[in-house]
């Protein structure tokens, strides 16, 4: 099983590695920078995670429909800068950084992602 690993120090690299190696990469990235892992990009069902200095979300498409983990039901739209892009994300849905490669190292077992997690239309 492999993830699509990019990360923005200050320009985008991108490549592949295997879900065994998410998490060193994740422990090996400087201080303030970006990550995203992508599993399954592209297909009916995936797990994206992105890792910001302060904070990571996960989206997963599934049934095709979007969703973004949530930790609380607090939808107030915040800022956010994810890699080089500005977005607006439910404040509910920002993750201790941790979080978001803990949720992807259980990808094995997608399924049981949606039923583990509480999840908020993305």
């Amino acid at each position: 099983m492999t993830v699509q690993f990019e990360v923005w120090n200050p320009a985008r690299s991108e490549r592949t590695i295997g879900l065994d190696e998410v998490r060193e990469a994740y422990r090996s990235l400087p201080d303030g920078v970006s990550a995203i892992f992508t599993w399954n990009d592209c297909e009916e069902e995936c797990l994206i995670v992105a890792v910001e200095p302060e904070f990571s979300v996960v989206t997963m498409g599934r049934d095709a429909s979007f969703w973004n983990l949530k930790i609380s039901d607090d939808t107030e739209e915040v800022e956010i800068r994810m890699g080089a892009d500005d977005f607006t994300w439910a404040r509910g849905c920002l993750l201790p950084r941790d979080m978001g490669v803990e949720v992807l190292l259980k990808v094995e077992d997608f399924d049981s992602l949606f039923w583990e997690y509480s999840w908020a239309d993305g």
